[in-house]
């Protein structure tokens, strides 16, 4: 991945330059990174990215819905979400995730517990999370509870 973002800023000029540095960056992350490494798809990943940006426009609409609506029907508050995916590369998109999306909030880790306090304009924020996670789980191919009601 670093080497295709090299080709794509640098060109094929000074190519094994790139590759020399993408190989020291992806070494140096694999050695500075915690717990053990989880695999993801390609595929998946482009699955997910798709998730994403719909996700962000569908979250956008509604907050600035919300916002530019008269009585401005807002419920903030804060939730508590159990993570079931596993400590390292996947609750770390989690967590960063949620954050991007318009509406919700990572507040506070809850380390020992594996909690995640979740900040949200509106009502479905627990939904969002869930469906979030499980998309990040199916990402790495690690397995989490079902959601209520069944869906995935």
């Amino acid at each position: 991945m670093l080497f295709a973002l090299w080709l794509v800023f640098d060109g094929l000029d000074g190519w094994p330059v790139g590759l020399f540095a993408a190989m020291v960056g992806g070494g140096l992350a694999a050695w500075l990174a915690e717990g053990r490494p989880f695999w993801w798809n390609p595929f998946r990943l482009v699955e997910f990215a798709g998730f994403f940006i719909f996700e962000s426009f569908r979250g956008g609409i509604d907050v600035a819905w919300r916002s530019l609506h008269p009585r401005m029907p807002l419920a903030p508050r804060f939730f508590e979400h159990e993570i079931h995916v596993p400590e390292g590369q996947p609750s770390t998109l989690l967590i960063s995730t949620i954050s991007l999306l318009p509406g919700t909030l990572s507040a506070e880790l809850v380390r020992g517990e594996h909690v995640l306090v979740v900040h949200t304009l509106a009502d479905g924020g627990e939904d969002s999370v869930a469906r979030l996670e499980h998309r990040i789980a199916r990402l790495f191919s690690v397995a989490v509870p079902r959601m209520k009601g069944g869906k995935p």
